[in-house]
């Protein structure tokens, strides 16, 4: 049996920011083989797409994420993804055309990720001046979805509020919040 972290970055973040690099650390110091994925090229913006156009690029993903992951997609093995925004929405999608167990981390999950979201599957992360993803509407799909969600206030898309001692405050205290889950 192994035992994979499985990271979903965003768009314009990176596997090697903050959230993603030591959640990744974390998961790896807990036992977990990291495995990054990477996106092919988005042609939309996606802070202005449609629905449809984010389900459009997230299939694209899920190929990629499939050449790297079908292989070791079984019941035996145990798997952690952590996401990020448009992560999210791929991470999901993938889980859920699976048979096997998924614990999710969501940073900053979209509304199109919970079209995909296996209820109680995981906890999630946003903050309350998130300009890609509405606080309220992702608050209400997390609780229709049993997945437990902490709130930053005033924090942008990427958890931060633009006060460094706050924001690094607020990494230490969501780390933790994500060293609990995965030790549960």
């Amino acid at each position: 049996m192994g035992r994979y972290a499985v990271i979903f970055p965003g768009i314009g973040y990176h596997a090697d920011k903050p959230l993603l690099y030591y959640s990744g650390k974390l998961a790896a110091s807990m036992g977990y083989e990291v495995i990054r994925i990477s996106y092919p090229a988005c042609e939309v913006n996606l802070k202005q797409a449609t629905s449809g156009q984010i389900h459009e690029f997230v299939r694209e993903c899920l190929s990629v994420t499939e050449k790297t992951l079908d292989e070791l997609a079984t019941a035996e093995n145990e798997f952690l993804f952590i996401s990020k925004s448009i992560g999210t929405a791929v991470a999901a999608a993938y889980a859920a055309k699976g048979e096997y167990t998924v614990r999710h981390v969501f940073f900053t999950p979209l509304a199109e990720t919970f079209d995909y979201v296996k209820d109680g599957s995981g906890i999630a992360f946003n903050g309350t001046k998130d300009n890609w993803a509405d606080c309220d509407t992702v608050c209400s799909l997390c609780r229709d979805h049993n997945i437990p969600v902490t709130t930053i206030d005033n924090a942008n898309h990427s958890l931060e509020t633009g006060v460094v001692s706050k924001d690094t405050e607020t990494l230490c205290q969501v780390l933790k919040s994500v060293e609990e889950f995965v030790g549960n």
